[in-house]
């Protein structure tokens, strides 16, 4: 054969290979686009009730180009981009919605629930014993603006605000279409709930944080020295690609894998556990897998968030949204009324007591809300900080989610605010300045 023959084969292989290699990274951008879509879809339509041409409007931001069929009685959401690979979600009533990946709409639905309680918003008021220490004209005026749409280009679509001083709603509001009766996405401040899971095990003495992470699949090699501490502050040092734009971890993790959690433990090392932090919702749905190994079975440990959680404190909206293999994806589907993630940062605010019971380890607040080595003054424990902005509360600590939602715990001013929204770019919602507007109106009393 001639060098002319093999250079022209070797071009055509060339060709070939990086024609397969387009294609199939082509469709997985289908599978993720159309995975995002009829997830987004279902829990949008089935845990939120809003209006489908809002949702349509609004939250398919991302994959203008992905078509979803809504099956009202099966409780379905089907979506496919460019009619390529078509991808189901299905709602179950307590849990929310969940992809069909490498299972089937049966199987999920025999897969046990969670124990259901409901529960009515009392509309808020403010206490005449806090009259003199608001000013009321001027929390609503900062409350109004956090609303304000001023450039068309860069929409900010806060949908609600909750502000609770010294332990009482004292003001909200809410889109068009909304209100407190919606359940609302907190993508990742589902996280914070998370170290509130952990820390409830820790006070059962069924984990210790301060361990190796009791993770059968790591025994046998170095990740065996990662402690629940350092998953818990996102120093594990694990090899994690925390990336939405394009297909990868993260994404392959949420929107394809059969088990978040399962998925994340699979990962490679990168550096030793504690040298340093790196951002990573894998970490965090490893947390929820060894959070399911704790338990006897299936049912337990689904009940358990509600239980000793969500109906110890009032959050009867709490939609924890599991993933097919049954775990909880903690990293980030999580939905609940913007007075039920308000009442979440209330017991931070508290430092884990509610109504006189300890429901969170004495320290666990002060732990969760202590800066992270190597994090820039900027993340704790599943929770964020701001240290590097002195004009910010040093104390405030924050559970923040995608897209610009925030529930801001200041110990120091007895103060929790919620805002949660659907902002395509987070920077156009400054969420720091909107805090200390709110804490401009309150008195130093």
């Amino acid at each position: 054969m001639s060098w002319k023959k093999i250079i022209g084969y070797s071009i055509l292989f060339v060709l070939l290979a990086a024609l397969a290699y387009g294609l199939n990274f082509g469709l997985n951008y289908a599978y993720i686009g159309s995975s995002y879509a009829a997830k987004t879809v279902c829990s949008c339509e089935f845990v939120s009730k809003r209006d489908s041409a809002s949702i349509r409007a609004q939250d398919l931001y991302a994959v203008p180009f992905a078509t979803t069929a809504v099956d009202r009685t099966a409780k379905t959401v089907s979506a496919t981009v460019y009619g390529l690979a078509r991808v189901t979600a299905i709602f179950r009533e307590g849990l929310g919605c969940t992809l069909l990946n490498e299972t089937t709409a049966e199987e999920l639905r025999q897969q046990p629930g969670i124990p259901l309680k409901s529960g009515a918003d009392e509309p808020s008021r403010l206490p005449k014993s806090l009259f003199s220490e608001v000013d009321q004209p001027a929390l609503q005026q900062a409350i109004e603006a956090a609303f304000a749409e001023k450039d068309p280009a860069h929409p900010i679509r806060t949908r609600a605000v909750v502000v609770v001083y010294k332990g009482e709603f004292i003001a909200e509001k809410y889109a068009s279409g909304l209100s407190a009766q919606t359940p609302l996405l907190g993508w990742s401040m589902t996280k914070s709930v998370t170290n509130a899971m952990v820390g409830m095990l820790v006070k059962d003495g069924k984990l210790d944080i301060r361990q190796p992470a009791p993770i059968d699949e790591w025994k046998a090699d170095e990740r065996q020295k990662i402690t629940l501490d350092d998953l818990l502050r996102m120093s594990s040092g694990l090899a994690f690609e925390e990336n939405y734009a394009k297909p990868g971890d993260a994404t392959y993790m949420l929107f394809r894998a059969k088990g978040a959690g399962a998925y994340a433990i699979n990962s490679k090392v990168a550096a030793a556990p504690n040298a340093v932090w790196s951002y990573s919702s894998g970490t965090t749905n490893i947390l929820q897998e060894v959070m399911r190994r704790q338990f006897g079975n299936l049912a337990e440990y689904r009940a358990f968030p509600h239980q000793r959680l969500f109906q110890k404190i009032g959050m009867t909206s709490a939609v924890l949204e599991p993933d097919a293999s049954g775990t909880y994806v903690g990293s980030s589907f999580m939905y609940a009324t913007a007075r039920d993630w308000a009442t979440f940062g209330q017991l931070y605010l508290q430092d884990g007591v509610w109504q006189g019971e300890r429901l969170l380890p004495e320290g666990w607040v002060k732990y969760s809300s202590t800066e992270t080595p190597h994090s820039g003054g900027l993340y704790a424990a599943q929770f964020w900080i701001d240290h590097a902005d002195k004009s910010f509360p040093p104390d405030a600590f924050m559970a923040l989610g995608f897209e610009g939602q925030s529930v801001t715990i200041i110990p120091s001013k007895q103060l929790v605010i919620v805002r949660l929204g659907c902002t395509p770019n987070e920077a156009d919602f400054n969420r720091s300045a909107f805090v200390k507007s709110i804490l401009a109106t309150i008195s130093n009393r």
